[in-house]
């Protein structure tokens, strides 16, 4: 039977040492590459999520705009009181008033007036 010495006892020791923290070096170079590749997956699921959102609310708001030009048109299709407005302040109201319309029908750039 071979004796087992004190520096051979000591070698072997360092090779287990070496063994056991190359390994743990691995391990850990192997959960901090697989942690990356989950945090670009969660990136680019997060990316997606945001460009759905955005084209929802951009969607939204394109309807909300589109209903508003069609009302905002109604008014302004409104005729306004023919005649001067010094004679009756009511027709100065109202000429006043269609004037308004036409101009946030314009200012608001709808294309489209029912």
């Amino acid at each position: 039977m071979p004796k087992i010495t004190a520096s051979r006892a000591i070698g072997a020791l360092l090779v287990l040492v070496f063994l056991v923290g190359g390994g743990n070096l691995w391990a850990t170079w192997d959960l901090n590459q697989a942690t990356k590749a989950d945090d670009r997956q969660l990136v680019a699921s997060q990316a997606r999520q945001q460009k759905r959102e955005q084209a929802a609310q951009r969607a939204a708001g394109l309807l909300v705009e589109e209903k508003l030009c069609t009302d905002l048109g109604t008014m302004a299709k409104i005729p306004p009181p023919a005649g001067p407005a010094e004679t009756n302040p009511s027709r100065a109201y109202e000429q006043a008033e269609s004037r308004a319309w036409h101009g946030l029908v314009t200012g608001l750039d709808c294309k489209q007036i029912p």
